[in-house]
């Protein structure tokens, strides 16, 4: 135990350092968030529009400075579900109709390593600007248009590609918690064509999606005074937990308060917290 004190009071003159931050698994709640879709089959000869709307739920991965009080923002992922499968009809009058079912539907991240930010919160508003993002899903479409002519075709969504659109919205603390409420405009085109390869027209795709999520912020065990600091204050808590067999100090999780202890709260408080 004395060689544990000694190795602890050798860190009392180490400057405090404020803990860094790292990317978070922010949970969509599918009750707080949805999607509207308007798919406008356009054909040449007609054009016409229809709209469904789904609950949402997945993940926003989310990098904040501060979970106490946040003043930048990064985002390095997103999964985004579509919840329901969306149904689509198109009328084009004289010419005939059209009908379409998405299954597996979901709002991705593009083909990039890169995230975007950080970009500043201000009076807890946030702008993400050029987010990558791609449509997933399966559209089955069946039609019979005059000129066009009638059949069957699937639509694999991923084949529009990426792209950009700009995330906004809050974030407010609580504790700890973190929660966002963001808005993600969609807006997309593929083409639609037969299974010889043939255009038919163009899908055009548009929307926004409302996604409320949860995040909470990671944990820093070394941290044992919760400041957000890793300082003298956290070894003398350490010290007072140690000597009192507190669970708190019982770092190596074995019921035991020894040695090992000791050195596995030096390991973590000298490596600092993501």
């Amino acid at each position: 135990m004395q060689t544990g004190m000694y190795l602890l009071a050798a860190l009392c003159t180490t400057t405090g350092t404020a803990l860094g931050s790292s990317p978070v698994d922010f949970i969509v709640d599918p009750a707080l968030s949805s999607i509207d879709l308007t798919i406008e089959v356009d054909v040449g000869v007609a054009s016409d529009s229809d709209t469904d709307s789904s609950s949402l739920s997945g993940i926003l991965r989310v990098e904040l400075d501060d979970y106490d009080n946040p003043t930048q923002i990064s985002l390095h992922d997103l999964q985004i579900v579509i919840d329901n499968d969306l149904s689509f009809n198109w009328s084009f009058g004289f010419f005939g109709s059209a009908d379409a079912s998405l299954t597996s539907g979901a709002v991705t991240w593009g083909m990039t390593d890169a995230f975007v930010g950080p970009v500043p919160i201000i009076n807890d508003f946030y702008v993400l600007p050029d987010v990558p993002v791609a449509m997933q899903g399966t559209m089955a479409v069946s039609y019979d248009i005059f000129l066009v002519g009638t059949g069957s075709e699937v639509i694999n969504l991923a084949d529009q590609g990426d792209f950009f659109s700009t995330i906004d919205g809050t974030v407010t603390t609580n504790n700890g918690t973190a929660t966002l409420n963001s808005t993600l405009p969609i807006d997309s085109t593929t083409p639609l064509v037969d299974g010889d390869g043939n255009e038919l027209g163009t899908l055009h795709v548009t929307g926004s999606a409302t996604i409320v999520a949860t995040g909470i912020a990671p944990s820093c065990p070394p941290d044992l005074t919760g400041d957000g600091n890793l300082d003298f204050f956290d070894i003398s808590a350490f010290l007072g937990a140690f000597s009192s067999m507190d669970p708190i100090a019982d770092f190596d999780n074995n019921g035991v308060y020894n040695f090992f202890d000791v050195s596995a709260f030096l390991g973590a408080f000298t490596s600092g917290c993501p």
